[in-house]
């Protein structure tokens, strides 16, 4: 887990009166409020008693936010699991931070942290109720930091505001080091983040601090504020892979080039294919998308150049063909590594000339169509073979993308699954859907041999079967939680030890296969791939061992 994947709508929970954040309860203040109370305490019991109670009711909310977010997530290491407490501190309405600098030592427990911060409640609460302020005033953001770091790294880290907003700066600066990078220059900040015996109404004061904690929800930018996320059929794209691919697509979009576009099944060629059309100067006519796998050769031939009334039985009326369909536009085709050598033939005529004839017509039509082409099958080793016509292959593949599978791209996997979820809530009529924490976990480990069509087909699955709003593991397919149950995985009898990507995928289909009684289309189905495809995984590795059960 990084901490960027943090979503507001999984750690709050709405029900009967109650606002759960994490577990706890919390209750959402209004900052004029905060602010009136603020001024009130600082009246009573003076600004350096104040500044205490203020800094310690950070402090015990840091520590519980980290403690929170160590029982929740599994982290991908410390540091991640210390800019969560950023990320929480955006998503509580806090302020907004950014990291200037992180210097984390994790053997020797030392941690040198700087941080720029906007936006800070405080700071609103100082302006709108007492002014400008001659010294710094985030006291709650420096014990929540103070608190949620010293948490995290097990020993006593302190943050120090040097500048601040409510002085007149641009933005608020804080440094956190641990006690002893601080050494002697902390000490006068020290009292302020202890706690002392006072009168019985200082008391009070603080218990009502404590029960008005701001909790407002609202979904902060990146950490980084230059860092916009790229976005895809309105899916958010954080693998440094995926961004790639759709560099590439930006860059090609604007001219004609034929495009061939490859990759495993359920990757989202058409998807790309249909983003690059939407980006490119043809975005205003249409776009055509034919699986060229789905139709014998002569129902195919008709279907992409179209026929006269009269041209074969049954053909009772001119049909305009798909290449026609698309003028001005672009035509995608799928699957095109399984078109016959006919077709081979006759398509790339078409590529060549420009030019179409329908079935059963003498005279060609001029069509001004882009090709976008993709299949999940190796054309070059299909060429050497016999079986892929070597300059069609030259005339699909003027400019080649391959898009990765999602294993290789695994930050991708929490906006996809988040995406599906919302729209299988909208589709299903369950607008409040949210995943549990262990389910993310689950979702990230998953190999996906199925890619993006297995992952929408197993949140498709667990949200027709989620009855209280919250998809937990045992909502997911049974292929999918099952390969990651305490102990070592049981397959054919064997115990399954740490092995590679593609011995996770033979057990994968295997166990996909038993449980479906050895009905390959019903496994194709819970893989989320094609029956032809299913078929070529098993013919693979059959040859890598003879011995193997199908």
């Amino acid at each position: 887990m990084k901490a960027h994947d943090l979503n507001i709508t999984e750690l709050i929970q709405f029900s009967n009166g109650r606002v759960g954040f994490q577990g706890r309860r919390l209750l959402i203040h209004d900052l004029s409020a905060l602010g009136q109370f603020r001024r009130d305490l600082i009246e009573t019991v003076g600004e350096k008693m104040a500044r205490r109670i203020l800094t310690r009711k950070g402090l015990f909310w840091g520590q519980a936010d980290a403690a929170g977010m160590q029982r929740l997530y599994k982290w991908d290491s410390l540091e991640e699991w210390l800019k969560a407490g950023l990320r929480l501190a955006e998503i509580s309405g806090k302020a907004s931070f950014e990291l200037k600098s992180c210097i984390l030592d994790e053997a020797a427990g030392r941690l040198k942290m700087d941080l720029a911060c906007t936006e800070s409640a405080e700071v609103e609460q100082q302006i709108c109720e007492m002014g400008i302020s001659t010294k710094p005033i985030c006291w709650v953001t420096v014990g929540y930091m103070s608190g949620y770091a010293s948490y995290c790294m097990g020993k006593s880290v302190y943050f120090v505001e040097e500048k601040c907003q409510a002085t007149g700066e641009a933005f608020c600066t804080l440094i956190g080091r641990d006690i002893e990078s601080w050494g002697a220059s902390i000490e006068s900040d020290l009292p302020f983040f202890h706690a002392v015996d006072i009168q019985k109404k200082v008391l009070e004061l603080t218990r009502r601090i404590r029960d008005q904690q701001r909790m407002i929800a609202s979904q902060r930018k990146e950490l980084v504020a230059h860092s916009h996320p790229t976005m895809l059929a309105g899916v958010e794209v954080r693998s440094k892979a995926f961004r790639d691919v759709l560099d590439l697509a930006g860059r090609v979009a604007a001219f004609d080039t034929t495009l061939l576009i490859t990759g495993e099944t359920g990757t989202g060629k058409e998807v790309l294919a249909r983003h690059i059309h939407g980006i490119s100067l043809r975005r205003d006519k249409p776009f055509v998308a034919i699986n060229c796998s789905a139709l014998p050769e002569s129902l195919l031939e008709s279907e992409l150049f179209g026929h006269r009334a009269g041209a074969f039985t049954g053909a009772t009326h001119d049909h305009i063909g798909l290449f026609e369909a698309a003028q001005g536009g672009t035509i995608f085709l799928d699957e095109i590594g399984d078109i016959s050598p006919g077709l081979q033939a006759k398509l790339l005529r078409v590529l060549q000339s420009k030019e179409i004839r329908p079935v059963g017509e003498r005279t060609s039509r001029i069509i001004d169509v882009r090709v976008i082409s993709a299949t999940n099958r190796n054309l070059e080793e299909m060429v050497h073979k016999g079986e892929f016509r070597e300059d069609l292959l030259y005339r699909l593949d003027v400019f080649h993308i391959t898009t990765p599978p999602l294993r290789c791209r695994r930050e991708d996997i929490l906006p996809l699954a988040r995406h599906f979820l919302s729209e299988m809530g909208r589709r299903f009529k369950k607008p409040s859907l949210r995943f549990d924490p262990a389910t993310l976990d689950i979702l990230m480990k998953h190999a996906w041999p199925g890619n993006i069509r297995e992952l929408e087909n197993a949140i498709e699955h667990a949200a027709v079967l989620c009855s209280d709003g919250t998809v937990t593991t045992g909502l997911l397919p049974t292929t999918v939680y099952r390969c990651f149950e305490p102990a070592a995985t049981q397959i054919s009898g064997r115990t399954m030890s740490p092995q590679s990507i593609r011995s996770i995928e033979e057990a994968h289909i295997n166990q996909v296969l038993a449980e479906s009684h050895g009905n390959r289309a019903r496994a194709a189905r819970i893989l989320g791939i094609g029956e032809a495809t299913l078929y070529r995984k098993l013919a693979r590795l059959k040859a890598g061992d003879p011995n193997k059960a199908q």
